[in-house]
């Protein structure tokens, strides 16, 4: 036997050798499988945190969603009945309003009857006698009113003979219509050139005549007064001044 070989591998100067134990693979099959197992309740862990922590349960939000279909059922059913009842409320003031406009078309045709009474009392009163001092044409009456919306004034006047006249007279109207707009004073004379359809007709009776007519005046002027002024025969047989307001 030679010593050599051995003598070198125990110099100093001799390579290591490194020695490796070798598991068993059914050994190593079981510590990689317990790594796995291990890794895996680490994952579940961290999962189930993640869902606890960050989002909520399924279940609560369910109830949450249920809640809110049934609050949003709820509103629609509100808003439903809330709709209906505005459609009765406008139907109600539909009908009221058409009430409200019948009921005023009433009270201006009430108005109306109730002027054109007057005007009869007032005519029929003037037919009484007259004092056994007058003499010649009368003027018995005279009103003034407004017709209608436009600012037009309609006028009636009523002009009679006293005693027992055996003859028709035979005249004319002329009326003075005194106006103030501001601190401006106007005077309207009728008949007048700018308001032929105005009168007053001219005059032809026996016992009495009746006389109207309608008349414009300028935006924004009232009446004061008007005189009334009867002629016949070329001369004045009666003038009155009838005081407006």
């Amino acid at each position: 036997m030679n010593p050599k070989p051995w003598l070198r591998s125990l110099s100093p100067g001799a390579a290591r050798v490194a020695v490796r134990t070798q598991l068993p693979w059914p050994l190593r099959l079981a510590i990689l499988a317990a790594a796995l197992l291990v890794a895996t309740a680490a994952l579940l862990a961290v999962y189930h945190y993640a869902r606890t922590t960050s989002a909520p349960d399924l279940g609560v939000l369910q109830s949450e969603v249920d809640a809110l279909r049934q609050q949003l059922r709820e509103s629609e059913v509100q808003r439903e009945r809330f709709a209906a009842l505005a459609v009765q409320a406008e139907s109600q003031l539909t009908v009221e309003r058409a009430m409200q406009q019948q009921i005023t078309r009433q009270i201006k045709t009430l108005e109306e009857d109730n002027a054109r009474l007057k005007g009869d009392l007032s005519f029929f009163e003037s037919l009484l006698p007259m004092p056994a001092a007058s003499r010649g044409v009368v003027i018995r009456s005279f009103r003034l009113q407004p017709d209608g919306d436009d600012g037009a004034l309609r006028y009636r006047l009523l002009v009679q003979q006293s005693g027992r006249p055996d003859r028709d007279f035979v005249g004319a109207v002329a009326l003075k219509v005194n106006l103030q707009q501001g601190e401006r004073t106007m005077v309207l004379q009728l008949p007048h050139a700018a308001q032929p359809a105005a009168g007053p007709a001219p005059l032809l009776f026996r016992h009495y005549q009746r006389v109207e007519g309608t008349f414009a005046i300028p935006a924004g002027a009232t009446v004061r007064s008007v005189e009334v002024q009867i002629s016949g025969g070329g001369e004045m047989r009666a003038q009155q001044t009838f005081t407006i307001g």
